[in-house]
């Protein structure tokens, strides 16, 4: 699993940009569409802060921020961030149980229709139902995904179908 991890954090579009902001003295995240978050809903609490046109890694706490250095800081508002793209769960999820080729195969098929595993924004899967749906988003593209298994043979099928009608098939063993 660790080497999984490892690999997921070398895939493009990890880093997501937004600002902190403070609301009645609770810190909220923008995020670059403008949607608003709370920092419990990251995936990390390590974030890359802009100082000075230099990223500085920290680590939010509340409504302050642990630079590396060790200094504590208030957030103002403002402070331009970096944070770790979220993975859907059922995606995650689905990458974690499949065997190890397959999972190489999953990030590189990804990567050449030219999205990013961090691109998932649905994810329909239950451990091994017979049929699992994932969409993928980037710019003004979209991929859809169905992963069928079938227990009976014991094998996974993946049918990868992009907005501009390319369509790739990939069959697994799933032991």
């Amino acid at each position: 699993m660790e080497h999984r991890m490892k690999k997921l954090e070398q895939c493009s579009r990890r880093w997501c940009n937004g600002y902190l902001l403070i609301e009645n003295g609770h810190c909220l995240i923008e995020d670059e569409e403008g949607e608003i978050m709370l920092p419990e809903s990251l995936q990390s609490t390590m974030i890359w802060l802009k100082e000075n046109d230099r990223w500085i890694k920290g680590e939010l706490l509340g409504a302050m921020i642990l630079h590396e250095n060790g200094q504590l800081m208030d957030i103002q508002g403002g402070e331009m961030i970096q944070y770790t793209a979220s993975l859907a769960k059922g995606w995650l999820d689905l990458l974690m149980i499949v065997p190890e080729n397959v999972f190489d195969h999953i990030i590189e098929q990804v990567e050449q229709l030219g999205f990013s595993v961090y691109d998932c924004v649905f994810s329909s899967f239950h451990s091994w139902q017979r049929v699992s749906f994932f969409q993928f988003s980037a710019d003004t593209q979209s991929l859809a995904l169905q992963c069928h298994h079938d227990p009976a043979s014991d094998q996974i099928r993946f049918e990868w179908t992009t907005s501009d009608g390319h369509r790739t098939v990939s069959l697994f063993d799933a032991t």
